[in-house]
């Protein structure tokens, strides 16, 4: 398929420009937040360098001056998303050693996390195929480190008797992982219900099913 490209000549594309000159983390910022935009609403095939520059007012050589290439925006994408997930995981462990407590938090921050990272989480899902060899790697490898951690929480709790002893943590962490996730399908953030009761009546189903 043919990848579709900007028709309006160099001179008349507008640019971002900083009012104390170059900024290197706007530009930075400004490239993955147009490339945010535009993976979400076109997908990451369909979507070309130059348009990502054009929608952040830049040039291409400013988007090569701080990306790779495509993929290696992907994979930045990617990994900002996991590594807020590993930060609140870190969070939640030092704020209680209670295992009901732990499942309960995590769940209201994935539900939480879909919302404030909704393009993230979309693109995480839905385009992550489109990444290869040491990119993909990197990506996996994070995604592993929450998924042990969540893991690990649940194991916790079934080593302490709070957890059902035939709960096997690494199925519980994937179907956990799956209901929090497909929350960016439908969850509505002005509807009817508020991010805090969607995670109540989650925590409600989930740690009925753990108790012992």
């Amino acid at each position: 398929m043919a990848r579709a490209t900007s028709t309006r000549p160099e001179s008349n594309r507008r640019r971002q420009r900083w009012p104390d000159g170059y900024d290197p983390e706007n530009t930075r910022k400004s490239l993955i937040a147009s490339a945010l935009e535009l993976f979400e609403q076109r997908g990451f095939d369909r979507t070309s360098v130059q348009e990502i520059a054009d929608q952040a007012r830049l040039t291409k050589g400013a988007f090569y001056h701080h990306f790779a290439s495509k993929d290696d925006l992907l994979r930045h994408i990617q990994e900002e998303y996991l590594q807020a997930q590993l930060t609140a995981i870190q969070q939640i462990e030092a704020d209680s050693d209670d295992p009901k407590v732990r499942v309960a938090q995590l769940i209201r921050f994935s539900l939480t996390s879909v919302a404030e990272y909704r393009a993230h989480v979309t693109i995480f899902y839905q385009e992550r195929r489109y990444l290869t060899g040491d990119l993909f790697a990197e990506v996996t490898r994070k995604r592993g480190l929450v998924e042990s951690a969540f893991a690990g929480m649940i194991a916790d709790g079934v080593d302490r008797g709070v957890f059902r002893a035939d709960v096997d943590p690494r199925i519980a962490t994937f179907g956990l992982v799956g209901m929090c996730a497909w929350a960016y399908q439908w969850l509505n953030v002005g509807g009817p219900l508020s991010i805090d009761e969607v995670a109540r009546q989650f925590s409600a189903m989930v740690l009925e099913g753990l108790y012992a």
